[in-house]
């Protein structure tokens, strides 16, 4: 028996990949010929301090940081079409 479980969840999450970096280079190339708020702001998501576990021997740093704007948006939306129509 064929599981197609865990292929059809890589290629979602190849997708919103995908959607996200074009969506975001889409929208950075856009704010530069088009003086628009909704095109031109960018809000960033995630942690302002990555957190830092020092342990004597190592040490771990955590952090998570990403620029959304109109273009990540749309790149976002595209990448859900395509997945749910493949």
């Amino acid at each position: 028996m064929r599981r197609t479980g865990g292929r059809r969840t890589g290629r979602l999450i190849l997708l919103l990949l995908c959607g996200i970096i074009v969506g975001s280079m889409l929208g950075y190339v856009l704010s530069l010929f088009i003086d628009h708020p909704i095109v031109a702001h960018t809000e960033p998501i995630g942690l302002k301090n990555p957190v830092t576990l020092n342990l004597t021997a190592f040490t771990i740093v955590l952090g998570f940081s990403i620029d959304i704007n109109f273009g990540t948006v749309v790149g976002i939306i595209i990448g859900l079409v395509l997945y749910f129509r493949s």
